[in-house]
């Protein structure tokens, strides 16, 4: 190398420092393309609820049980997401209320997504308006929505949320605030706002949808809509129940959107750029953006997810793509 060459490499990396002193930066300066492509932090992963559950069911054991009971929530940790959630845009955790327990009212910015797993008697109220969840029942409490849980059952109940509360904290716009008492006035007469979506509903949809043509990614989908607006239950996140047929085996694609499953019924698996991972009922699986994918189905019973995606979010901002890998 030159006395000329390294002498105008030692005053380039002397002017970056001082743009860096000055708070600028000049990307064109180093090495590689000016607008950098970013690796997914959200990495493929399946929680197994052989293993969640009994570690739900430890909770009331270190969160004293009790009519004020907080949030007992376990959340799915991924491990490429330095927010410790299930994955970049979207948090998911599994809730348990023992008999007689109330979560108290309170609100935040995040939207959240109720789906109820295990148990009878839990409710949530939101609002005023107070919603029964019986399992495979969705519920959303929206964002700024007065809302608490409870249990009025004689045994223990379990469910799943999704939030958005990754993208809301990325925003900058996270804040939660407790409601003045511990539980809401509930109101009679028929609820303000389409807020609760019942399985048996939905699950008739899915089948009657069974009998038509197939998606050739997901082979049976639907997506819960807002019947008021025909839009997804919240901005940010879209639900879907999706079955997969007996033999059934969708073609490899890649979405710019990510998603968590939950196996509410059934066992298949789901190949996640070129690995194979096993499911059964009750597992949760992520899969990152751009992931080539593909489900199947080798068992002899259909085989059910449910999932949050990201999708409307992506959409919203005209980046949702989706092709065959």
């Amino acid at each position: 190398m030159s006395t000329q060459t390294t002498t105008k490499a030692g005053a380039l990396d002397q002017w970056i420092s001082e743009l860096s002193t000055a708070g600028l930066d000049a990307p064109w300066a180093q090495p590689g393309p000016l607008i950098r492509p970013k690796a997914s932090a959200m990495k493929p992963r399946v929680w197994r609820w052989r293993e969640i559950e009994p570690h739900v069911r430890r909770t009331p054991e270190f969160m004293q049980p009790g009519r004020g009971a907080e949030r007992r929530i376990l959340r799915l940790d991924n491990p490429g997401v330095p927010e410790r959630t299930a994955g970049h845009t979207i948090s998911v955790a599994v809730q348990y209320l023992l008999p007689g327990e109330v979560a108290p009212a309170h609100r935040h910015t995040p939207n959240a997504i109720r789906f109820m797993l295990h148990g009878e008697g839990a409710y949530t109220t939101i609002e005023g308006d107070k919603y029964a969840m019986r399992r495979g029942d969705l519920v959303v409490t929206p964002s700024m929505t007065w809302h608490d849980h409870g249990n009025e059952g004689a045994g223990p109940v379990i469910w799943t949320d999704g939030l958005d509360s990754p993208i809301v904290r990325y925003l900058e716009t996270l804040h939660m605030e407790p409601f003045e008492g511990e539980t809401q006035p509930v109101r009679t007469g028929p609820p303000a706002r389409h807020l609760c979506y019942r399985w048996a509903t939905a699950y008739a949809e899915l089948v009657r949808r069974s009998t038509g043509e197939p998606d050739p990614f997901d082979d049976i989908i639907m997506e819960y809509v807002d019947p008021a607006t025909g839009r997804s239950v919240v901005p940010a996140l879209g639900c879907f129940l999706q079955m997969l047929r007996p033999g059934a085996r969708t073609r490899a694609h890649r979405e710019t959107s990510s998603a968590v499953y939950h196996v509410v019924a059934g066992s298949g698996y789901t190949e996640i750029d070129g690995v194979r991972h096993e499911w059964s009922e009750g597992d949760f699986v992520a899969v990152p953006p751009r992931a080539a994918h593909a489900h199947g189905n080798a068992g002899s019973a259909p085989a059910i997810l449910f999932s949050f995606q990201d999708v409307p979010l992506l959409k919203a901002l005209g980046f949702y793509r989706v092709e065959p890998a």
